[in-house]
């Protein structure tokens, strides 16, 4: 789902020392993640949670920066765990695209083999040499368990939604000083003019209290947009002090 060289983690690749996320510049430089909802008290409070356009629906997602050089995040957030999603949390693991009903046969658990390029320490196999999962492998698949689970509930939701034209297009453009622009195509947000019709009768029927939640928080996380676009702004500073 997020891989540079994605490779399927057969018993060979077992040896292969992973590191911190942020040891690797994916996870440092992601800007527009998928996420489940289960994850989304947890992110809301920090990122604008939306939805983006997919081949095969909507697809919600984390807008973490509007910067695409892993700058323009917050003090103290940029290389917080804690703020990471779970498919960032779980990284260099990660999962093959399941491909609905055209998905090719095999394991779904796979391993992405680009570079650590800024390692903190020395990592850890992914298996020790008797087998056992390590305790950094042990974290990352718990992670995307926890995605995989609700990655169907979540999709539902969001596709429901679109069917639905509660979701319409979020385009950004703004000028971010020094001759530097931020320009991302393909958002989805929730009409602010629906919150006041009984559009959502259907899908809170249908998704109870879940969809209510995940709908409030989206509308509140939005409100971080303001200081996504200070801290890009600040960070195209420094880069035309430079």
């Amino acid at each position: 789902m997020l891989a540079e060289a994605p490779r399927p983690l057969t018993s060979e690749m077992m040896a292969l020392r992973i590191f911190s996320p942020f040891a690797y510049p994916l996870p440092r430089m992601a800007r527009i993640v998928p996420v489940v909802m289960g994850e989304a008290d947890r992110l809301s409070a920090s990122f604008p949670l939306v939805w983006r356009r997919t081949a095969t629906g909507a697809e919600l997602v984390v807008l973490r920066t509007l910067m695409e050089d892993g700058t323009g995040f917050a003090p103290g957030m940029a290389r917080a765990l804690a703020l990471l999603p779970l498919l960032l949390q779980a990284y260099p693991l990660t999962l093959r695209p399941d491909g609905g009903a055209d998905a090719a046969p095999g394991p779904r658990l796979m391993i992405d083999t680009a570079v650590a390029d800024e390692p903190s320490d020395a990592g850890a196999p992914i298996a020790t040499v008797e087998g056992r999962m390590s305790r950094g492998a042990e974290l990352r698949i718990r992670a995307l368990q926890l995605f995989e689970r609700d990655l169907a509930r979540t999709r539902d939701l969001s596709n429901a939604l679109a069917r639905r034209g509660l979701l319409e297009p979020w385009p950004l453009a703004f000028d971010l000083g020094g001759g530097r622009r931020c320009d991302i195509q393909g958002l989805l947000v929730v009409p602010p003019a629906s919150f006041d019709t009984p559009a959502f009768g259907p899908v809170m029927e249908e998704f109870g209290v879940a969809a209510a939640k995940l709908i409030g928080l989206h509308r509140l996380s939005l409100f971080r947009t303001g200081q996504l676009l200070a801290m890009a702004r600040a960070a195209s500073a420094k880069v035309v002090a430079a």
